[in-house]
């Protein structure tokens, strides 16, 4: 079927911190998770959520604090018969997360 919306899919990592890693280490772990996660992403953030019944507390998210947008296309404009489209701006006026 041809659809229109935005698609999102929210995978919830953990990242080995442990040794005081260096940033390339660091990046090379996170690197690695994310690319294992996307293996299993077939069981949507919100069962996922149901499964692992976190705690909830008002000041912060259930499962993360840290939210990373990977948006892996380029950002240009669309030149349309008649009508011209380009992005909206990237700003956002409140923070979320501990780090976003």
């Amino acid at each position: 079927e041809e659809l229109i919306g935005f698609f999102v899919n929210t995978l919830a990592l953990r990242l080995d911190l442990s040794g005081a890693p260096s940033v390339a280490e660091l990046l090379d772990r996170t690197r690695r998770t994310a690319l294992a996660a996307q293996e299993h992403q077939d069981l949507p953030f919100e069962q996922v959520v149901e499964i692992v019944k976190p705690p909830r507390a008002l000041d912060h998210t259930p499962l993360f604090q840290v939210m990373l947008a990977w948006e892996n296309n380029a950002v240009g404009s669309f030149d349309l018969p008649g009508l011209s489209v380009e992005a909206a701006g990237e700003g956002f006026d409140q923070v979320k997360f501990d780090l976003e």
